[in-house]
């Protein structure tokens, strides 16, 4: 797992056929000044789920990186387990579309979000030239 991920706590539950499944134990880390979730921290969850999910369907060594992403919060949270699923749409030559959903332990969906991923050749790509 990514240092970054491991730092917030996040584990991933399942990663396989286009679909990817990550949860987080919310702690006061993670909260923000007015005390529920932070939203970047929710996003992080959402966009997991949606790029691991692009890189299970993947053929091993090739990567993945987000175009573009958009997410709807639709009630905080504030304690407790939450999970985001992310799922595969759509894999063109190029490109891959995926849908996500975020939940707490209930079920109840605290945000969704969607996201186009540019497929690349290999995982880790390096920094380009600029001019």
């Amino acid at each position: 797992m990514a240092e970054f991920a491991e730092n917030l706590g996040i584990e991933t539950l399942r990663m396989a056929d286009g679909e990817c499944e990550v949860a987080l134990d919310l702690s006061e880390f993670h909260m923000s000044m007015a005390s529920r979730a932070h939203g970047g921290v929710l996003f992080t969850l959402l966009d997991m789920a949606l790029g691991r999910a692009v890189l299970s369907q993947l053929p091993e060594g090739r990567g993945c990186a987000t175009l573009e992403a958009a997410i709807h919060y639709f009630r905080p949270v504030q304690r407790g387990r939450i999970r985001a699923v992310g799922k595969v749409m759509r894999v063109t030559r190029h490109t891959a579309y995926a849908e996500a959903k975020l939940t707490d332990a209930e079920d109840n969906v605290l945000a969704s979000a969607t996201g186009t991923f540019f497929l690349t050749e290999t995982l880790k790509q390096a920094d380009r030239e600029r001019i």
